[in-house]
C-alpha cells in the first residue's frame, strides 16, 4: 500500500501565471498524488481549482481534498507590501485526490492528513 508525495517547491511554480499552475496541480492529482505545495496557494488560486476540479469530476476523479496554512502572525513593513503587491510570504497548501484522502484538518501551526489507499 503506497501514497505518493511530490513536494513542489514555489521555483517550480513562479514563473507559472494561475492557469498552467492549475493544470499541473490537476494533473499530479489525478495520477493519485499528494502534493504539498511551499509558500502555498493564494485564495483566489484555490477557488480556480475547486472550480476547475468540479468540471473534471467524474467515475474515475471524485475530487480533491484541500488545506492550506497562511502565516497569520506578526507582518513588518516588508511583508505587508510583499502582499500589497500580490505576493506570498509563506504559506504551504496540501493537495490530494479525494479516494486518498481520509481526513485532513488544520490547526493554527500545521495540517494533519490521514490517507489510506484501497
Amino acid at each position: 500500500m503506497e501514497i505518493d508525495m511530490e513536494f513542489i517547491s514555489s521555483d517550480a511554480l513562479r514563473d507559472m501565471d494561475e492557469k498552467k499552475k492549475i493544470d499541473f496541480i490537476i494533473r499530479r492529482i489525478k495520477k493519485g498524488k499528494i502534493i504539498v505545495i511551499e509558500e502555498g496557494l493564494s485564495s483566489s488560486e484555490e477557488a480556480k481549482l475547486i472550480e476547475e476540479t468540479m468540471k473534471q469530476i467524474d467515475e474515475k476523479f471524485p475530487g480533491i481534498e484541500i488545506s492550506s496554512l497562511r502565516d497569520g502572525g506578526s507582518e513588518g513593513i516588508r511583508d505587508k507590501l510583499i502582499r500589497l503587491l500580490g505576493g506570498r510570504t509563506s504559506g504551504l497548501t496540501v493537495i490530494g485526490p479525494s479516494r486518498l484522502v481520509k481526513k485532513i484538518r488544520r490547526g493554527r501551526h500545521k495540517i494533519m492528513l490521514k490517507a489510506e489507499k484501497r
